[in-house]
């Protein structure tokens, strides 16, 4: 079981697309957290793959002394058994990671997910503070001093792409990757108004990213890219597989500071979305409802029944789907066209580099394949 714990509404930032809407101060209480820690706990010990404890908010870094005591009262009940099926989870937007804070997420073998928007434009654009100065060099230095402690294995690197800093795209894609982040998550902030003009200036920037992330293979540079590593993949193995979709509400849940049951952790917001909420920590999933929202989001729409790249496609994101049309089943035509756009310009670095047997791709997207089928 995947738990994410909903620390806080508050954040030190005044992030221009933040989908969690007004930002206020609800801490959740060292009892409810815990409470998460064991929910965590009881699905590792029905003997599913992996569970994860994850701190979220607003900022979660704001509440230091509440993940310590969680992560030691988690501890704690792990002190007889072996760690290698349970793990820690982090995402900040880098602003509060300290070199002690650092030294304590590392000691306790947290996973990290530090947000920076890319160039300094690209991140000024998106990214402030509330009083409108800066946080890109904070976060430059604190994301630096990570990466060179841990060699970027236990960090992930995210973006968002807007319209305000979708046209330095490929510049963020190289800074980053200079600063020695290799393990990159763009993401598109879909609830954004990207009208014709908007489309026009992701299309020419996806081209401009795609060739910066061809040179990265042609540089033998490991730089894993969630927008087209994910499409490439399912060009290889004949779309998403069932495991590949998200744990939306079965193992993965998202604890409000009210003890509030979300499905996912995008889905929580200021914690009023009562169509998406799955029970309350005290009383445990409402199965009834999150089998619903699953069935609904699950659900194969008429118009995309005989789409060619369905199979391909990630109409079934419910939280995407949320925040797009206000419902976890229903797609909106914009998602489509960033899927098609995606996966055309995916599908065309791949041909190139299958074309020039480059190592670097073969071995990430083939060698596992070819071994499972004994070739």
């Amino acid at each position: 079981m995947k738990v994410c714990l909903f620390l806080n509404h508050a954040c030190n930032l005044g992030c221009s697309y933040c989908y969690n809407g007004e930002q206020f101060h609800r801490q959740m209480p060292l009892e409810m957290a815990m409470r998460g820690a064991d929910l965590a706990l009881a699905g590792r010990s029905r003997g599913r793959s992996a569970s994860r404890l994850s701190f979220f908010g607003g900022e979660p870094l704001l509440e230091m002394d509440l993940i310590r005591q969680t992560v030691a009262y988690t501890e704690q009940q792990l002190a007889d058994s072996k760690r290698d099926d349970f793990g820690f989870q982090v995402v900040t937007n880098g602003t509060l990671l300290t070199g002690e804070v650092c030294d304590y997420l590392l000691d306790h073998g947290f996973y990290m997910g530090v947000s920076i928007d890319g160039c300094r434009e690209a991140h000024d654009a998106t990214r402030r503070f509330p009083n409108g100065e800066s946080s890109y060099d904070r976060v430059v230095e604190n994301l630096c001093e990570l990466l060179g402690r841990d060699n970027g294995t236990g960090v992930k690197v995210i973006s968002v792409i807007d319209p305000a800093n979708v046209d330095l795209l490929a510049s963020s894609f190289d800074v980053l990757v200079d600063l020695g982040a290799h393990n990159l998550s763009m993401n598109i902030n879909y609830e954004a108004s990207w009208d014709a003009p908007a489309r026009q200036r992701f299309d020419r920037a996806l081209r401009q990213l795609s060739e910066r992330y061809l040179a990265t293979f042609r540089d033998d540079i490991p730089v894993s890219l969630n927008l087209f590593d994910a499409k490439i993949a399912t060009q290889v193995k004949g779309g998403y597989a069932l495991t590949d979709r998200c744990d939306f509400g079965c193992e993965e849940v998202a604890v409000s500071p009210r003890g509030r049951l979300y499905p996912c952790d995008r889905l929580v917001g200021q914690d009023d979305r009562d169509d998406v909420v799955i029970g309350h920590i005290d009383r445990g999933i409402d199965r009834a409802r999150r089998d619903d929202l699953i069935q609904r989001k699950n659900r194969t729409l008429p118009d995309c029944s005989e789409c060619a790249l369905l199979h391909r496609c990630m109409h079934w994101c419910g939280c995407v789907n949320h925040a797009m049309t206000g419902s976890v089943g229903r797609v909106e035509g914009l998602l489509c066209w960033f899927e098609q756009k995606i996966i055309e310009e995916a599908d065309r670095v791949a041909s190139i580099l299958f074309e020039e047997h480059n190592g670097l791709f073969l071995r990430r997207f083939y060698t596992p394949r070819l071994r499972g089928e004994g070739h």
